[in-house]
């Protein structure tokens, strides 16, 4: 069986805010994957001008997240986004 790498070069990058469903549901991914990940809470870490000019786009919704992999960052986008991304590194 080969292992992979990938939880040690991968870090994900979620902004949200508590009471958050989604926000939730990402951590609880990254935490089954055994992924490092960072929470950012929006209005409090970071504000939403902040976010929507580190996302591109005006930001509707949260999460948002990102995936940094040794020194480039990349968007990713929500909870479903993540979710496909990580199934299509397995």
């Amino acid at each position: 069986m080969t292992t992979t790498t990938r939880e040690h070069t991968m870090h994900v990058i979620i902004y949200g805010k508590d009471g958050c469903m989604e926000c939730d549901k990402s951590k609880l991914l990254c935490r089954m994957q055994s992924l490092a990940f960072t929470c950012h809470t929006v209005g409090e870490d970071i504000s939403v001008e902040e976010l929507q000019a580190r996302v591109g786009t005006p930001v509707r919704s949260l999460p948002q997240i990102f995936i940094q992999r040794e020194d480039a960052i990349t968007y990713v986008g929500d909870y479903v986004a993540l979710r496909r991304q990580l199934q299509a590194c397995n």
